[in-house]
C-alpha cells in the first residue's frame, strides 16, 4: 500500500521535521497514532546492548512507560526477539512469541495485561552505521487492520532515512561535546568571526572573549579594536591569508590568533572571515596533582610542589605557598627531577605543561 497524498502531507512532513522538535518526532508520532487509531505510538532507539525496555523512547498517547517502569522485573521476561526482527517487516505480537516459551503466559498475563496492551504492531528499521530503531503501535481493545500495518510498512524507507540522519547527528553531537570539553580543559576558546567583526559561532568557554552582548570580540583599547577590524578585512579579501596575532589589551598575554577557515559552510547566514583562538586562564588543582603523581610516581607533596613550579613560582615562593621549609622544598625538587627525568626547573615546567595530566 502506498501512502496517500494526505499521509505524505501529514506524516512525512512531520517525520522529516521531527529532528528539530523537542521531544523529537512528537508531532509525527501523534499523527501516526491518530492515523492508525492506536492508543500508543513510539519510536525506540537501541543503545548498545541495553535491553529494549531500557532504551530511549519517544512516544505519543497514554504513558504506559510509567507503569512499565514498575514492572521492570517482568519486562526482563519479555520474550520478543526485537533485535532479530527483519527490517521493514511489520509484526504482530503473536508472530514474535513462541507459545512453547515458558515466559509466554506470564508475559501475556502479568505484563501486557497490567499495562493495558491488548494488540500491537512492531517494525524494526536500521541504518548503515548499525543503529536500530523500532516503531511500535499499541491498542488495548480492537486489533489493528491490514491497512494499519500497510501504513507502517510504507513508512519504512522514510523512517530509515530519518534514523540515518538522526544517527549521524547524534554522532556529530557527541564529537562536538567531547571536542568542546577537551578544548575547555586545555584552556582554549574559539569563535568564528564574520567580515563585519561579529561573532557568528563560539565555544562555550569563549565567554571571557566576548562583550556583554556576545556580538564582538572583547578588546581593551581602541587600537586593539582597529586591529581586529583590519584582520576581518584581511581574511574577507584573502580567505587563505596566513595566521595573524591580535593583542586584546595592554597585557602581553591578552591576545588571540586569527586563523583562516579552510572549508566555508554552505548554510551560514553570513560568510565567516576567520576563526579566533585564545588561551584562557586555567586553575591547576588537586585533580591535576593526583594524576601527575600517578603518572610519575610522585608523592602528594611532590606533585603539589611540581604544579606550583609549573605555575611559574620559584622554589622559595612554592615552599611558602605549600608551608614547606625551603630545605624540604629543595629536597622534594631533587626527587621530582629524578622521577620525571628532567634536568632542572625549566625542563620540569616544560614536561608538566606538555603533560596530558593537565587535561583533567
Amino acid at each position: 500500500m502506498a501512502l496517500t497524498r494526505t499521509d505524505e502531507m501529514e506524516l512525512l512532513t512531520a517525520l522529516h521535521d521531527g529532528l528539530h522538535e523537542t521531544p523529537r518526532w512528537s508531532s509525527f508520532l501523534e499523527r501516526l497514532r491518530r492515523r492508525t487509531r492506536a492508543d500508543y505510538a513510539s519510536l525506540i532507539f537501541s543503545q548498545g546492548q541495553a535491553p529494549i525496555h531500557r532504551a530511549t523512547q519517544v512516544h505519543a498517547g497514554r504513558d504506559v512507560r510509567a507503569r512499565a517502569h514498575e514492572l521492570e522485573e517482568l519486562a526482563r521476561l519479555d520474550p520478543i526477539p526485537y533485535e532479530r526482527l527483519r527490517p521493514g517487516r511489520v509484526y504482530a505480537p503473536e508472530e514474535l512469541i513462541d507459545p512453547t516459551d515458558p515466559r509466554h503466559d506470564r508475559f501475556r498475563r502479568e505484563y501486557l495485561h497490567r499495562i493495558g496492551i491488548g494488540h500491537g504492531r512492531f517494525m524494526r528499521v536500521t541504518e548503515p552505521g548499525g543503529t536500530s530503531a523500532w516503531a511500535v503501535l499499541l491498542r488495548d481493545k480492537e486489533n489493528f487492520t491490514a491497512s494499519d500495518g500497510a501504513v507502517l510498512a510504507a513508512l519504512q524507507p522514510h523512517l530509515s532515512i530519518a534514523l540515518r540522519n538522526f544517527a549521524v547527528l547524534e554522532r556529530e553531537r557527541l564529537r562536538a561535546r567531547v571536542s568542546e570539553d577537551v578544548l575547555r580543559r586545555a584552556g582554549l576558546a574559539w569563535a568564528v568571526i564574520g567580515g563585519d567583526g561579529a561573532v557568528q559561532l563560539a565555544s562555550s568557554a569563549a565567554g571571557p572573549l566576548l562583550t556583554a552582548t556576545g556580538a564582538r570580540i572583547s578588546a581593551g583599547s581602541v587600537e586593539a579594536e582597529r586591529r581586529l577590524a583590519r584582520i576581518a578585512e584581511l581574511f574577507t579579501e584573502q580567505p587563505d591569508a596566513p595566521p595573524q596575532i591580535a593583542p586584546l589589551d595592554d597585557d602581553e598575554d591578552g591576545a588571540l590568533i586569527a586563523l583562516p577557515i579552510a572549508e566555508k559552510p554552505l548554510t551560514a547566514p553570513a560568510m565567516p572571515a576567520y576563526a579566533a583562538v585564545a588561551r584562557l586562564p586555567r586553575t591547576l588543582d588537586n585533580r591535576h596533582a593526583r594524576l601527575l603523581a600517578a603518572r610519575h610516581g610522585l608523592s602528594a607533596s611532590e606533585a603539589g610542589l611540581a604544579l606550583a613550579l609549573a605555575r611559574g613560582r620559584s622554589i622559595a615562593e612554592a615552599a611558602a605557598t605549600l608551608r614547606l621549609s625551603l630545605e624540604t622544598a629543595r629536597n622534594y625538587s631533587k626527587k621530582i627531577y629524578a622521577k620525571t627525568g628532567t634536568r632542572g626547573q625549566a625542563d620540569l615546567v616544560r614536561v608538566i605543561l606538555d603533560s596530558v595530566t593537565l587535561l583533567a
